[in-house]
């Protein structure tokens, strides 16, 4: 690096119960080309032997330490590794990725050169020995320029609210830590009712008007490691409907008109998606989808919000009319044959496939 000013950097690492790939994470953190770090470890109650694993990369290398607790979920581990953290800028990692060995100096260089808050960069996708760059094409927001308020807010906060903007997770980011202070003495960055499904979008989400400056670069820096809890059926995804309530409490402090529609849309798309889940994986009878949908629109808050904005604006689609109608058999229909579109093709069961023999031999 070109600059002499060598800025501390956190790296906080979430871990439960990852013994198969700790050592492989933690020795990508070591082996980084920038030397200035805090590697901050989070056991959140594992039960394997991954601790002794994080305990024994201390012992060698003195920037880690890990700190025990009892199980809260991955969110709260990262609430407490912030809490911990000293550096100038912090990055998050996940327990069973790893780093490129360029990945700090690239995200260090390009904060130093354009004193943003935050530096956002793409990363590669790996299925068992299977790796690919990550297609990120679609999102709205520039490559190599240098995006401030108030325009940063104006124009992509709606990314929050289903637009593709940016990725809106937590990890392949370099965050400037004044920011994050600033963010968590003012409002909830960690949530424990959205801690195990949409805790990565609930954080930016919050933090995002709190940025002065963004700045996105096309170089991968991050091994994403797919498979787990990332395909069949996941039993916190409930938690992304409580993710709705809140995303509309925001909307709503901040007058952000433009969000209200793709939130909708995105709440829609998710209800019909779980109960086919329910349908496909768990078996469930058809009575307990309807229950299902039934608690769920009597007791969202944000569902008066919905009808009342489809019964001004209208929709086309059918999944909206038969949810605004309470037609509940009629939506269980339509999540049926949504289940069998999406799970039942061939194409699908294919994915699934290899999706689990990859990840059972890597």
């Amino acid at each position: 690096m070109e600059s002499s000013f060598q800025p501390l950097v956190s790296i906080i690492v979430p871990l439960y119960n990852q013994e198969k790939y700790i050592g492989a994470c933690l020795r990508s953190v070591c082996r980084q080309t920038y030397k200035n770090l805090e590697i901050i470890v989070i056991n959140d109650g594992s039960t394997d032997s991954s601790p002794k694993m994080a305990h024994n990369w201390a012992e060698k290398d003195e920037r880690i330490s890990v700190i025990d607790k009892q199980n809260q979920g991955v969110s709260l581990a990262r609430r407490d590794g912030l809490l911990a953290a000293n550096g100038d800028y912090v990055t998050f990692l996940d327990s069973d990725d790893t780093l490129k060995r360029y990945s700090i100096e690239i995200m260090v260089e390009c904060a130093l050169n354009t004193d943003v808050d935050l530096v956002q960069c793409s990363y590669d996708k790996q299925i068992g020995f299977i790796k690919r760059r990550k297609a990120d094409r679609n999102y709205m927001f520039p490559y190599n320029q240098l995006i401030s308020q108030p325009e940063l807010f104006e124009r992509y906060y709606v990314g929050f609210f289903s637009n593709k903007v940016f990725p809106i997770l937590m990890w392949g980011k370099l965050y400037r830590k004044s920011v994050l202070d600033k963010a968590f003495q003012n409002t909830e960055l960690f949530s424990s009712e959205v801690n195990l499904m949409g805790e990565d979008l609930y954080f930016n989400m919050k933090l995002f008007p709190y940025l002065g400056s963004m700045y996105r670069i096309d170089k991968s820096v991050y091994n994403y490691r797919y498979g787990g809890g990332t395909y069949g059926f996941n039993k916190n995804f409930p938690q992304l409907f409580i993710l709705s309530d809140k995303r509309l409490h925001l909307l709503d402090e901040y007058s952000y008109t433009e969000g209200y529609q793709p939130l909708f849309e995105e709440y829609v798309a998710c209800l019909y998606y779980h109960a086919s889940q329910m349908i496909h994986y768990k078996k469930c009878r058809k009575d307990d989808v309807i229950d299902f949908l039934k608690h769920e629109i009597n007791n969202r808050e944000l569902m008066p919000r919905l009808v009342d904005f489809y019964s001004q604006n209208g929709s086309n689609s059918e999944a909206v009319k038969l949810l605004c109608s309470k037609d509940y058999e009629a939506m269980f229909d339509y999540a049926m044959k949504d289940a069998k579109r999406m799970f039942c093709s061939y194409k699908y069961r294919l994915f699934e496939f290899i999706v689990k023999l990859f990840t059972r031999f890597s």
